[in-house]
């Protein structure tokens, strides 16, 4: 499966849940994970910081150009506990995210339709706690701004929503900017009109960052 490369959609933090079900509990843990080594780690922490639970079920999305799924439900019945992670995860095109489910079982079976439910529940609710975020790529570029221009193009910069990393008072304003990808282009455009290309601009990298932080 492919994905938009100029932008995608994961957990913003970590957020935890607890939820109860018929004296189970099912800890949820969702969590941003740049690539799979990262969601395999928090699997790990998250089953030692739980050592009661009987179970840890799992399912992750990672990747941008090519998302990777796994999913498992850690010894309980197929199709119980990860699938409905990774449906969720799915269902809300999230990637780079991890949703653990830990279970405390509390001796009271719940058949295969009341553990799907609880795991899906925990999830949901540690997902709503994470929160989420549209993070597109954006440009990253160091512009020397002579003085008497920079009280204007600060204004405008703010106007437009470029996001304003750094700034530095020397011979010249130094200020590092992040421009969306898809805005660049118009961007260089209208600081070389509205400085008569007095403004030098250099690109520095290109990151994604989340959509109107």
């Amino acid at each position: 499966m492919t994905t938009d490369s100029a932008s995608y959609h994961s957990l913003r933090s970590v957020g935890r849940k607890t939820l109860r079900r018929r004296r189970s509990q099912f800890i949820g843990t969702a969590s941003p994970a740049s690539d799979e080594r990262t969601a395999r780690d928090l699997i790990e922490q998250v089953s030692s910081k739980v050592p009661d639970a009987s179970h840890h079920a799992y399912a992750y999305r990672v990747g941008i150009e090519t998302v990777l799924a796994r999913y498992s439900d850690d010894g309980e019945p197929s199709g119980t506990a990860g699938m409905p992670l990774l449906q969720l995860l799915e269902g809300r095109e999230l990637t780079n995210s991890i949703v653990v489910v830990s279970r405390i079982f509390g001796g009271t079976l719940l058949g295969t339709g009341g553990l799907a439910r609880a795991y899906a529940d925990a999830g949901r609710a540690a997902i709503e706690a994470a929160g989420t975020s549209q993070y597109v790529m954006h440009e990253i570029v160091q512009c020397e701004v002579p003085y008497p221009l920079w009280g204007k193009l600060e204004h405008s910069i703010q106007e437009a929503g470029h996001l304003q990393l750094d700034v530095q008072y020397g011979a010249q304003v130094t200020v590092m900017l992040a421009v969306a990808r898809d805005q660049y282009s118009s961007f260089c455009a209208w600081v070389a009109e509205e400085s008569s290309d007095s403004v030098h601009i250099d690109e520095v990298e290109r990151r994604y960052l989340p959509w109107n932080q």
